[in-house]
């Protein structure tokens, strides 16, 4: 007899006859948010895209989603779209990010808003980072906070502003230090990578920069150096242990320029020029390949000093053909401290993750989803709590002889990431003929999720036939919740993944 909230499954490397934990029950699945901005000539209606979701430490009930709120083929949107739940995913609510862009009252004539991401402190507030530019020389990351668990926004303010061609900030991350032991627990760390420009117009590096605060986000500090200062890389995904030591991983691509280059330089690109600028890519990595590389660097002093960490992986993949996806994903579990990374392989059709305790030595990668050569892998997103560890991931058709489809799937480990239980599929089907278009197919760069006692969050975009006729465009927001501490009594088989993503 199987007891309750264990399932008798198939673990690799466990014998198959063992009893584990088993997945967590599903509590609510279905559309959280669409398009609530008015588009602007050049955008796409209907859109939503590049999900984020934050769960508050202090009421597992409590989520706040983000994603972009009519996108431009070019770069941006023309707002950010906030949604909230307050009783674990039933019900939930969403309108714009205020005070954003111009279309959202913004104090500033910001034109755009784009990487839209969430952030809960140790008291339940929440923050949300927005990367904001014109089509003119300014870019610079905003910082909005919520006292009521994102019912409402105050005025956001400048964690930091270019106001200059030389610099064209980008893909920007924001964390908290909730870490019962840290010294700096409170102070928020804002993440962003700075695309530099010499003096005669030649590329100059895209470092990692931190700025960080320690009244709410009220003031900031001076930009402080994470990577080399004139170093090519992308995407910080800072990882913060209980006792405040941070360990960022970032994206280096060694001597070449960056495969993600920065929004608001393309969008004054295709200002000037007829028709948008398509987005250039390095090429395709290799496993052998030596860049581009996920590494690591730490600090053990609140961010003011940087020592390096070690090399996670260089085997990056950069997702499907045509669609534009797959940032890497990391983050520390705030109980164990363990660290956790996941990624698109270079071999397309495998969604790997590793793990560490220092940031230094990473383990031999495990393969998280049930890897069909049929099947590629889109955008990926890990989470953890206590031993817990989860992995949100979507699927895609190889074969488009009958159009390109794709299905959201989460994979959850109860050992720490050592093995993973057969993946559950959730929300419906996605239609790319409908997604937004930006560089390729676009659902994001990236995807969220968020785990605490409890209670587990994915968000992801799902596009689909549109309901007006004629329309281009139909792209929402889906969520899920999960109850992590009940699982289904059943013997665990894999899905058909198959069929979940190619049935038309």
């Amino acid at each position: 007899m199987v007891a309750a909230g264990l399932v008798a499954a198939s673990l690799s490397g466990s014998p198959a006859d063992a009893l584990v934990p088993g997945p967590p029950s599903v509590l609510h699945v279905g559309q959280i948010a669409r398009q609530d901005v008015p588009a602007l000539p050049g955008s796409e209606p209907d859109t939503l895209v590049e999900p984020d979701v934050g769960v508050s430490p202090v009421n597992g009930n409590i989520a706040v989603a983000v994603a972009h709120d009519g996108r431009y083929p070019d770069g941006g949107a023309v707002g950010i779209e906030t949604s909230w739940t307050h009783d674990g995913g039933a019900t939930w609510h969403h309108r714009p990010l205020p005070g954003v862009t111009a279309a959202t009252g913004g104090a500033r004539i910001w034109e755009r808003a784009s990487d839209p991401v969430v952030a809960f402190g140790p008291n339940g507030v929440v923050y949300v980072s927005t990367l904001v530019f014109n089509t003119g020389c300014d870019s610079g990351v905003l910082v909005s906070k919520s006292v009521d668990g994102g019912k409402t926004f105050a005025k956001p303010t400048v964690a930091h502003r270019s106001a200059s061609c030389d610099i064209s900030d980008d893909k920007n991350w924001l964390v908290v230090d909730n870490g019962p032991t840290s010294p700096h627990r409170g102070r928020l760390y804002q993440f962003w990578t700075p695309f530099l420009t010499d003096m005669f117009g030649n590329a100059d590096g895209s470092p990692q920069a931190l700025v960080y605060s320690d009244d709410a986000g009220a003031t900031w500090s001076a930009p402080v150096n994470v990577s080399p200062p004139h170093a090519n890389t992308q995407n910080s995904q800072p990882m913060l242990k209980p006792n405040g030591t941070i360990v960022d991983s970032y994206i280096d691509y060694g001597p070449n320029g960056s495969a993600e280059g920065p929004e608001a330089a393309e969008a004054r690109a295709t200002h000037r020029k007829t028709g948008p600028t398509p987005r250039t890519t390095t090429p395709k990595a290799t496993a052998a390949s030596t860049y581009p590389a996920l590494v690591t660097v730490r600090s053990s002093d609140g961010g003011d000093t940087w020592s390096p960490g070690g090399t996670i992986t260089r085997d990056l993949g950069d997702g499907p053909p045509d669609i534009r996806c797959c940032l890497p994903s990391a983050v520390a579990d705030p109980v164990t401290g363990r660290l956790f990374a996941s990624w698109n392989s270079v071999d397309p059709t495998k969604i790997k993750l590793s793990s560490s305790d220092d940031g230094k030595r990473w383990s031999a990668p495990v393969v998280v989803n049930r890897a069909d050569k049929s099947l590629l892998g889109v955008s990926s997103d890990v989470s953890a709590y206590n031993g817990t560890v989860s992995v949100a991931y979507g699927l895609t058709n190889a074969a488009t002889s009958t159009g390109r489809f794709g299905r959201q799937f989460v994979a959850t480990s109860r050992d720490g990431g050592r093995h993973f239980l057969q993946p559950t599929p959730i929300g419906p089907q996605t239609n790319y003929a409908y997604a937004a278009v930006a560089g390729g197919i676009f659902p994001g760069d990236y995807i969220g999720t968020a785990i605490t006692k409890g209670r587990l969050y994915a968000v992801w975009a799902v596009s689909s036939k549109p309901p007006t006729t004629g329309a281009t465009y139909h792209q929402v927001i889906y969520g899920a919740s999960f109850d992590t501490n009940r699982s289904p009594i059943q013997v665990a088989a894999p899905p058909d993944a198959k069929a979940a993503v190619t049935r038309p």
